[in-house]
């Protein structure tokens, strides 16, 4: 019996947490809130101990009589089981099937620095990139987000061919399209055949990438390689304390509302609901990045927008963020502090490869969360849910909602 990895206790709002990260959130891992005896029990298995051990230290904290020991371990086998459903206890750990570990240090980089090609410049998400590789591919997605030449906050190079060594490194993650190794300074992503991509390396300082691939020119591989340039991107953004929610938003009193919520609850129904009836206009259909300057917190420009293909490249002031949960009533409610960071970082797609990054967002979320306004909409798909939320939105102090409830 042992804790798997892949785990990270912590607490939110004073509030303990299981939270999964890497292999863990690509499994579809669900996080867990521990009472006190649960993060006790928690401490204690991550220490190695076995099933009596558990049972002491649970007889101990509750101050438990002779008789009531059979309820207690009773009690213990059921917190047992429900971890050991949930992924996060394991009795007999798998043989992982993966390729191999290799310590070979990543020198892609330092010789395609003496690249004298002239690059392109782009300001994305408030970062300043030069990218070299072919015209067709950066006038096609990011022609709007051009900008005049200046210290780049990532370099990228476009490359036609295979690398000129091989660098296996840590696995982090694998899914049917993507594999993700951790080499030395460098994460290493390896794609599905038909990306048209042998794979791409990027320095963890966020400072430079490459991207291999089969065909830089190819026209029929320039949108695999455009959507494998944000994860590059989201490495830098990350880095410069830059964090991407997916999420659809919109403009209403000169400010960024975003709408967000898992796949299939109405994010962009939500918004089309505003856009029809009070003539908002959306921002971004599917990813938005936000930043806190001076104590504010800002959305900036994405060329990634999903199927949409509505974006912005301008950057606003964040008005609030709208966390949307389907149901057969129209509902505004307010949430406690610790559900208000946890349902932020949850619907962030920055890196959540190890533990450090996935506390890099928890930190952002909890820090965002008491500089903006952020409900919970209960709502249908009809337009009486966007004059619902609109009207809490018009309120401004919330004094109508109910904490907690929802």
């Amino acid at each position: 019996m042992k804790t798997s990895d892949g785990f990270v206790k912590t607490t939110i709002a004073g509030i303990p947490y299981l939270l999964p990260y890497g292999q863990k959130i690509a499994d579809h891992a669900r996080s867990l809130r521990l009472n006190d005896s649960g993060a006790l029990l928690w401490d204690t298995l991550s220490l190695g101990a076995d099933k009596s051990t558990l049972l002491s230290v649970l007889a101990n904290y509750y101050n438990t009589d002779a008789d009531m020991l059979p309820q207690l371990t009773s009690d213990l086998d059921s917190y047992l089981a429900s971890l050991k459903q949930l992924g996060i206890l394991s009795y007999n750990a798998p043989a992982e099937n993966f390729p191999p570990h290799s310590d070979q240090t990543d020198n892609t980089f330092p010789a395609l620095f003496s690249d004298d090609r002239a690059p392109k410049y782009y300001k994305i998400g408030g970062l300043c990139f030069s990218w070299f590789g072919p015209d067709d591919l950066f006038d096609t997605y990011f022609k709007d987000f051009s900008c005049e030449a200046a210290v780049a906050d990532q370099r990228i190079f476009i490359i036609t061919g295979k690398p000129s060594h091989l660098a296996d490194g840590t696995l982090l993650l694998h899914t049917t399209e993507l594999t993700i190794f951790d080499v030395t300074d460098t994460y290493r992503f390896v794609f599905g055949t038909h990306w048209g991509i042998h794979e791409m390396r990027v320095k963890k300082d966020g400072s430079a990438a490459v991207l291999y691939c089969v065909d830089a020119d190819n026209k029929d591989h320039a949108e695999s390689i455009f959507h494998a340039l944000r994860f590059a991107f989201l490495i830098a953004a990350q880095k410069q304390a830059l964090f991407v929610l997916h999420s659809v938003s919109i403009f209403y009193q000169g400010k960024a509302w975003l709408f967000s919520g898992s796949s299939g609850t109405g994010k962009s129904t939500h918004a089309n609901l505003w856009a029809n009836r009070y003539h908002t206009p959306v921002l971004n259909g599917d990813l938005n990045v936000l930043g806190i300057k001076n104590g504010r917190p800002y959305l900036y420009g994405l060329p990634w927008c999903g199927t949409s293909e509505t974006y912005t490249t301008t950057t606003y002031p964040l008005g609030g963020i709208v966390f949307l949960k389907q149901a057969p009533f129209n509902r505004v409610n307010s949430l406690p502090p610790d559900e208000q960071a946890l349902f932020l970082m949850q619907r962030m797609i920055s890196p959540t490869w190890t533990k450090d990054l996935l506390l890099k967002n928890l930190a952002f979320a909890e820090t965002l969360a008491p500089l903006t306004k952020i409900f919970r909409l209960n709502c249908t798909k009809n337009p009486e849910a966007a004059a619902v939320m609109k009207a809490a939105i018009d309120q401004q102090d919330g004094g109508c909602l109910r904490s907690g409830d929802g």
